[in-house]
């Protein structure tokens, strides 16, 4: 088939499966060798639903419209060199274009954002279990903090939204209008406003698909009625007036779920979502589920701080535990920050020894790597004030200054000697200070260079 002489435009489902394409292109510096079902895969692993046949038709788009040539290497599925043909008009923007560094969420376009075993066991749960009559997935999403959690649930609503056709409602207890700093102090008031949030946000995410199901919704103020729990008043509300008329699959995502944690409406909001998971999303009677899916994400931290001994909503759902990176993951991350050499094994150890793999920290290092820094600078910055990590320095130190027990315990570890105090290194690990692998207890040697240097 001809080249065109020019580029045409793209749908905007041809443009999803482009972008697949054309970061395997990126790695492969203008080119790469995939048959059919290669792509296919390819597609599968991003979320796209993609047969063979369907991979064939895409390819043969996008080199009808100019974006590529195909050579085939032999015959059946052998496969195709393919060969991006404005390579160089984009490496010569790429290599011009200004590295901002890495911070709060991870933008759907980046090609900073990294997949991890918890982006796949999310996206299998939420499949199996919306064609589950049984029951609906409640899924608990929970790390330290800037360990992902939030890009996660923002990659789980493209996903649900745009391959799954699901009505995707996204409500954040640590950032959205509705959740004031004194709304978590009174749990009528904060069940009114959680209620609030789920109308809006729900109604936005019909709209977004051309629906207009929640018309004419009685006003909340009028239905709230001060003879019932709020949690009742809540509960009804969305039944009737929110989750019943939604014919189509649904899910809530609520991020920021620790900025409840020690108030005064911690114990009665969490038992509350309990109690939607055991009463509302599993078939009790005959009537259908009409609860939506839920996905939940929160910060471990405030463990260490409100001296929490357990996980919250222990036995509820499914936890998905998100991990640091491993020494592939920086390698493979390293890749999109324009280095002027990529790293060798050595370089890599060193991230992966100081760090232990943070994604925050590893993307703090290779953006400065990425401007210049050397390793040596790098490693005699690290615990300066002025240093690419002395953000998360002074929180772990403030952390262990307003805990003597967590403080005693950390100290020992530092020094090589054993701490038996259970509870303190269960809440260090999951303030990000500690890990625990097969019962050996490690630090990551940026807080050993940080610590042992006279900061506790």
């Amino acid at each position: 088939m001809p080249t065109p002489k020019a580029i045409k435009p793209l749908t905007t489902e041809e443009e999803e499966y482009w972008k697949i394409l054309e970061n395997e292109l990126i790695d492969g510096k203008g080119s790469a060798y995939l048959s059919q079902n290669d792509f296919a895969q390819l597609c599968q692993k991003n979320a796209l639903n993609c047969s063979t046949a369907t991979a064939r038709r895409k390819l043969l788009r996008l080199q009808e419209v100019g974006r590529i040539s195909m050579e085939r290497q032999g015959k059946g599925n052998n496969p195709y060199k393919i060969t991006w043909l404005e390579y160089s008009h984009y490496k010569k923007v790429d290599e011009t274009k200004q590295i901002a560094p890495l911070t709060g969420i991870v933008p759907l376009d980046s090609p900073l954002y990294l997949k991890r075993e918890a982006d796949e066991i999310c996206i299998q749960n939420l499949k199996l279990g919306a064609s589950r009559e049984g029951s609906r997935p409640f899924i608990r999403i929970r790390a330290p903090k800037q360990m992902g959690k939030s890009s996660l649930l923002r990659r789980i609503q493209y996903f649900l939204e745009k391959q799954q056709n699901h009505i995707v409602g996204f409500v954040d207890l640590g950032g959205d209008e509705y959740f004031y700093t004194d709304v978590f102090n009174d749990l009528d008031t904060l069940l009114y406003q959680f209620t609030s949030a789920l109308i809006k946000t729900f109604s936005d995410a019909l709209q977004r698909r051309g629906l207009n199901d929640l018309k004419n919704l009685p006003d909340l103020k009028e239905h709230w009625n001060a003879n019932l729990t709020p949690q009742l008043n809540c509960a009804n509300y969305l039944h009737d007036h929110i989750f019943l008329p939604i014919k189509q699959p649904k899910t809530l995502l609520i991020d920021g779920i620790d900025e409840v944690l020690g108030k005064p409406t911690q114990d009665p909001f969490l038992k509350f979502l309990r109690s939607w998971n055991e009463k509302r999303m599993k078939v009790v009677s005959q009537a259908p589920i009409i609860w939506p899916s839920i996905v939940i994400a929160y910060s471990t931290e405030p463990y260490s701080i409100l001296g929490i001994r357990g996980s919250v909503l222990q036995n509820v759902g499914t936890v998905v535990e998100l991990k640091e990176f491993s020494q592939e993951q920086i390698v493979d991350l390293s890749t999109k920050y324009n280095l002027s050499t990529p790293l060798t094994k050595p370089e890599v150890e060193f991230l992966m020894k100081l760090t232990g793999g943070h994604p925050a920290l590893i993307n703090q290092a290779l953006y400065q790597i990425s401007q210049g820094m050397t390793f040596t600078q790098l490693e005699n910055k690290a615990t300066q004030t002025d240093g690419p990590f002395w953000d998360y320095l002074s929180r772990a130190s403030e952390l262990l200054e307003n805990n003597k027990n967590l403080f005693h315990c950390f100290q020992k570890i530092l020094k090589g000697d054993n701490c038996n105090d259970d509870l303190a290194k269960y809440q260090l690990t999951k303030a990000g200070l500690l890990k625990i692998d097969e019962d050996a207890v490690k630090v990551i040697e940026l807080y050993q260079k940080y610590f042992n240097n006279g900061h506790i």
